[in-house]
Parts: structure tokens; sequence; C-alpha cells
């Protein structure tokens, strides 16, 4: 793809996802000389995680813009969810790096009205940041201008949609919640090297992780299905790959609301 076919939409995300690397760079910067810590961890491991999921976000999406059809591309339904998603991740990061900055937390964070109505407002632009895959998975889907292959169409459609259907549920609960764990997390409870996730309690971040990296997952299995199976093959393979990450991310999800640590 030249420079010049770069539309609206893929031309947003692009440039959101360079945004994302830059803060990740700057986080990393911080934390190797800020040694504090917040819930046991570095004040910023969570904007260099959340900088990075949100990069993987906005970079599958533009890769996916740009599989379609000129008149998608250049519309300006995709363009304004562009940027939407580009800017809800803009704001979504500045807060987190700043509350970082201040050693506080950005989520679960009901000590004042002014951290209640952000939680309120984080959760809003998590809603608008997954919906806006389900748009474009929807597109990818219905779009006759695209030559995809069935497999990849199908593998799309279903990750994208599909994951944005288990991340609100998943995200949902861990809101309504204002914990990640049941039951509480002990102090000093062992964690899961990288990832964090509790190895003591349930923890619905597990499912949370599964539900919102569906959106990757299954575009790359559909890829790689329509490149070494025939159509129809492909396609089956695509739908058995489906089922069996939503059954992962189900039975990771009750296994949390059960109490249960992922390793338990």
């Amino acid at each position: 793809m030249t420079p010049s076919r770069i539309g609206t939409a893929e031309l947003i995300l692009w440039t959101g996802t360079i945004v994302m690397l830059l803060v990740l760079a700057l986080c990393a910067l911080f934390w190797s000389v800020d040694k504090r810590l917040l819930h046991e961890a570095s004040v910023w491991a969570k904007p260099m995680k959340f900088a990075i999921s949100l990069a993987i976000h906005m970079a599958t999406l533009a890769l996916i813009i740009g599989l379609l059809g000129v008149g998608a591309r250049a519309g300006t339904l995709l363009a304004l969810t562009a940027a939407a998603c580009a800017l809800t991740s803009l704001g979504e990061m500045v807060y987190i790096v700043v509350q970082a900055a201040r050693a506080q937390p950005s989520h679960f964070n009901m000590a004042t009205p002014f951290t209640r109505a952000m939680y309120t407002a984080m959760a809003t632009g998590a809603v608008i940041l997954t919906v806006a895959a389900a748009v474009i998975g929807l597109v990818a889907a219905t779009d006759r201008e695209a030559t995809i292959a069935p497999a990849l169409r199908q593998a799309i459609a279903l990750g994208l949609v599909g994951g944005t259907v288990l991340t609100l549920v998943t995200a949902f609960t861990i809101g309504s919640r204002l914990s990640p764990h049941l039951p509480a997390e002990p102090a000093g409870g062992a964690r899961m090297a990288l990832t964090g996730w509790s190895l003591v309690v349930g923890d619905l971040r597990v499912s949370h992780f599964l539900a919102t990296h569906m959106m990757q997952a299954l575009p790359l299995a559909g890829l790689v299905a329509a490149r070494l199976l025939p159509g129809g093959v492909g396609v089956a393979a695509v739908w058995l790959a489906a089922a069996l990450w939503s059954a992962l991310v189900l039975i990771t999800y009750q296994q949390a609301l059960a109490g249960r640590p992922l390793l338990g």
C-alpha cells in the first residue's frame, strides 16, 4: 500500500498507535528512575501495559481497514469510528499517566468526586474503544468491494464482534465489583510474572485479557487458515478456533467468579 492510498481512518489509527508507543517509551524511562510502588507494583506498570494494549488495538484496526474496499475506507463511518477510538485512547492514557505520576490508582478509585467521575468517564471510554472494533468488524463482514479470503473475512468478523461482546461482559463484571479479584486479594499474595494476575484468588483480568485479544488472535488464525487451507475447510477452522477461544474466555471467567486462581 502506498502512502497516497492510506485513508483517513487508517491515518488516524496509525497516528494513535505511534502516540501510544511514544507514551510507552516515556513511561519506560520514568520506570527506570522512579522506584515508587502502588499496590506492590511499579507506579508505571499500568501505564506501560495500557500503552502496549492500546497500540496493539489501534494497529489491528488499521491493518483490517487497509484490507477493505476504497468506498469503505474513504467513508465517513470509519473515519468517525477511528477518531473516536484514537481520541478516547489518548484521553484514557493521559489520566492513567497523570495518576501514575501522583502514585494514585486510576481504576477503582472512589476517593473523591473527581476520581469517581473519571472512573465513570474511563468506563465510557472503554465501551467506545471496544465498540469501535465491532463496527469495523461488521463493515469488513459486509464490504463487497473488499477482496478478502472467506476464512480471513469470517475471522475478522468473529474476532472483532465476538471479542467486543466478551470484552464488555468481562469488563462490566470487573467494573460493577470495583475489583477484578474474588475474594479480596490478600496483601503480599503471589502474582504471575509480567501480567500481575493473582495466583491465590480468582482474577477476572484473565478472561478480560483473553476476550480483548480475541480481536487479534482470530484474525491471525484466519490469515493462517486462508493461506494454508482450502476455502470451506479454512472457514470451518476459523469457526472452530472462535468456539474454542470463546470457551476459554468463559471457562476462565467462571473460574474467577468461583474464586479460583488461574493455576489453582
